[in-house]
């Protein structure tokens, strides 16, 4: 699974878990009483909108009443009633109110006062204490605290969940005149809700969800850039091991943290001139012994073509076969030589606009294919950025290998094509192909599939090695691919002179 999923993932737990943080923060708001956070603003609400009520309905002539219920109830999609402190209704619909309504409609009004404290036990000694009196001590000072047995205080407004169904409840005393009610009459204006995402009421969802945009932004503000600069690292080594894996060891990872991922972009970037220090020595070091092996090479080859003209009837089979043995060796010294000299320093080959067509004529050119056919199929005119002479050597060994696995199972094709801001170069048969595991082994030094390990078809195993180091030379990439439904394609890719 991908970095950016996961971080999705996590961003939605972090929302699930805020959005039962709120939860949690509602219901203990609803708990908390009027000095909530949430309830304090709805009753400062709720009071507002009954003083308005209790204006509008005592200025209101007797048979437009019911309308000023109505006008409400469309207003703020709720419902309206007019009860006293026991729930009979006093103007308005009928409404019986539940029991926990009741029970906050039914405190007095004000604080009554409770039965007087009993007087303090008078002294042992007859005397009133006094104020430095140890066992008595200091005289309270201020007025004296509530007594638990008083009654609660009558609240100006109020608020209650009913369940089973689920019910909200507000209600606020207000004082209203009407023509057949007594002067004074307590009187209650109750406001029902279903919802108590109710804007005008209860809870201004506006504010709501610009507090949950701001909480959004701010985690954004905060966990993007430290995400987005993560992934870049991240992204940065991935290309960068995905570079050295195709033997590209000049990459280095530009990465400057002092965290963990700079301290293992330092090691990579270590790694990769490790490797790339230990590539070059090995092929300085076969350069140098096949450059050593050539001078013996040379007066064996000397010496046995002497012997070849010495030799009588019956040793000339045996001088032959040791000639095809020198030969060998000294071929084999040869692509060692190459192989060397074309990989040892590759950021120092000259590049050029080399025309495709004319490189691909001059590879056919070059090798001699007996019973073997090859088809071209290069655009007049296309141009790719290359060293000409590394470009040949790399088309030459390609086409010497179709040749010999796959010259007789029909025409080898070449051709080349734009794709993508680069250019292509294919080179098809119609031969066994490859197994999938060994499509990118094949261009691996002295690296030769096993039904090729024989010295009739195989060579050296050093062909597609050197081409591999030759079209990297020329700042480009090759691979190979299994044709449908056989046949294997050998793709040169090199840079287009028009690309920026």
């Amino acid at each position: 699974m991908r970095l950016w999923p996961k971080i999705i993932l996590l961003a939605l737990l972090n929302m699930l878990l805020l959005a039962a943080v709120m939860v949690a923060f509602f219901r203990s708001q609803f708990r908390s009483g009027p000095q909530s956070l949430m309830l304090g603003p709805v009753q400062d609400r709720i009071l507002a909108i009954a003083n308005r009520f209790s204006v509008e309905l005592s200025t209101t002539p007797e048979p437009a009443v019911d309308g000023v219920f109505a006008t409400y109830r469309q207003r703020y999609l709720a419902d309206f009633f007019l009860t006293n402190p026991d729930g009979e209704v006093l103007a308005g619909p009928a409404i019986d109110p539940p029991a926990e309504v009741r029970v906050r409609m039914r405190r007095p009004p004000g604080g009554a006062a409770g039965p007087p404290p009993p007087p303090p036990p008078p002294p042992k000694d007859g005397r009133p204490p006094r104020k430095d009196d140890p066992e008595k001590g200091p005289r309270r000072k201020g007025p004296p605290p509530p007594r638990r047995d008083a009654p609660r205080p009558a609240e100006p407004s109020f608020f209650v969940i009913t369940r089973n169904p689920t019910v909200y409840w507000a209600g606020a005393r207000i004082p209203v005149t009407l023509p057949d009610l007594p002067p004074g009459t307590p009187a209650i204006l109750l406001i029902r809700s279903e919802t108590i995402f109710n804007n005008q009421l209860f809870l201004d969802l506006r504010l709501w969800i610009g507090m949950v945009l701001g909480v959004i932004a701010v985690c954004v503000l905060c966990w993007l850039p430290f995400v987005r600069g993560i992934t870049h690292a991240i992204g940065q080594m991935d290309r960068a091991t995905a570079h050295i894996a195709e033997g590209r060891f000049d990459t280095q990872v530009a990465v400057n943290r002092g965290d963990e991922l700079g301290h293992l972009g330092a090691q990579i970037n270590r790694m990769a001139a490790r490797l790339d220090s230990f590539v070059k020595n090995q092929k300085r070091f076969l350069g140098d012994i096949a450059h050593e092996l050539c001078a013996p090479i040379a007066r064996v080859q000397f010496a046995v073509g002497i012997l070849e003209q010495k030799a009588g009837d019956a040793q000339r089979e045996h001088v032959a076969t040791l000639y095809d043995e020198v030969q060998e060796m000294s071929a084999l010294v040869n692509e060692l030589l190459s192989f060397s000299k074309a990989g040892l320093h590759p950021d120092t080959v000259p590049l050029a606009t080399v025309d495709i067509a004319f490189a691909v004529d001059r590879a056919v050119a070059r090798e001699a294919f007996s019973g073997a056919t090859v088809e071209t199929a290069i655009p007049q005119g296309l141009m790719a950025t290359a060293n000409e002479n590394f470009l040949v050597r790399a088309l030459s060994n390609v086409l010497r290998n179709a040749v010999r696995y796959a010259g007789q199972a029909g025409p080898i094709t070449v051709s080349a094509q734009p794709n993508g801001g680069a250019i292509e170069i294919r080179v098809a048969d119609s031969g066994p192909g490859l197994p999938d595991a060994e499509l990118e082994q094949v261009f691996a030094p002295f690296y030769r599939p096993e039904a090729a390990r024989t010295r009739e078809t195989g060579g050296v195993g050093l062909g597609l090695a050197i081409v591999k180091t030759c079209v990297e030379g020329c700042g480009g990439t090759v691979a190979a691919h299994n044709r449908q439904p056989r046949g294997l394609e050998i793709v040169v890719r090199l840079q287009s002179p028009t690309a920026p």
